[in-house]
């Protein structure tokens, strides 16, 4: 696996790694545990997709950390609100600011 971009995002880092010819994972480590590769969120066919994506995904989990969501198995939960997908993030044409109500308080 190779890194190809990386992307400071909140308290943590996305990672888009060429997994294999046309394959490349977009992952989540914590800043404060930077070793390996961290966990897998998605796969895409082309390293364009993932990083716009790795960008998008960004911009929705720095607002939903801003707003006391964490990531709990490829979705987003706080206390006492429903889980949110985070494929609801990916491949999706909804725009930024219909997201962000998802995650309102």
């Amino acid at each position: 696996m190779v890194i190809k971009h990386r992307i400071k995002c909140f308290d943590s880092e996305l990672l888009v790694c060429e997994t294999g010819q046309n394959n490349y994972e977009l992952t989540i480590q914590a800043s404060s545990n930077p070793l390996g590769f961290g966990n897998s969120l998605e796969s895409f066919d082309n390293e364009e997709k993932a990083v716009s994506a790795a960008e998008h995904f960004c911009k929705v989990y720095t607002l939903a950390r801003e707003r006391g969501y964490y990531l709990k198995d490829k979705k987003f939960a706080k206390a006492d609100k429903e889980m949110i997908e985070i494929s609801s993030v990916f491949g999706s044409s909804v725009p930024f600011e219909t997201l962000a109500l998802q995650f309102e308080n």
